[in-house]
């Protein structure tokens, strides 16, 4: 008896507290984040030595600085244990990448390594737009990732 009285009871405790919030909705893309922006004027080449100044719209904070070298032909990212390498095709604003070199496995499974050289790595795997923004940065853009590059 002392059951049939307590599980009413209950049910109205449970029916009288906050209800649960639906989950919020992905965040939309903006151009500081995962999409390339409309604002962004064509580059006509990507040639030179760039610092990587942000990864997916957050500006890099590290004790370190992440380095690109591109070629008329090849970005080269010189990383821990071999870096990476990729060659690319630069049409208007369409950027296709492919990935010819990567770091060793076995180095990596032995070495620390920041999370933000596999970022960088990610994101110029996906990259598929290349442009300048106001600030006269190059922006890689593609796959929800952006590489934000300044000359050095």
């Amino acid at each position: 008896m002392k059951r049939l009285v307590l599980l009413p009871l209950l049910a109205a405790v449970a029916a009288c507290g906050p209800a649960k919030e639906a989950p919020a909705p992905p965040p939309e893309a903006t151009g500081t984040g995962a999409a390339p922006s409309a604002d962004l004027e064509p580059v006509d080449a990507l040639v030179g030595e760039y610092r990587v100044a942000g990864i997916d719209g957050a500006p890099l904070d590290a004790p370190f600085g992440l380095a690109l070298s591109v070629s008329a032909e090849r970005i080269t990212f010189d990383a821990p244990c071999g870096g990476y390498g990729w060659e690319y095709r630069l049409e208007g604003a369409g950027l296709r990448t492919a990935r010819t070199a990567s770091p060793d496995p076995e180095c990596l499974a032995a070495a620390r390594v920041h999370h933000l050289v596999f970022d960088l790595a990610a994101a110029l795997d996906a990259a598929t737009s290349a442009g300048r923004d106001a600030s006269n940065a190059v922006v890689l853009a593609g796959g929800g990732h952006t590489v934000t590059l300044y000359s050095q």
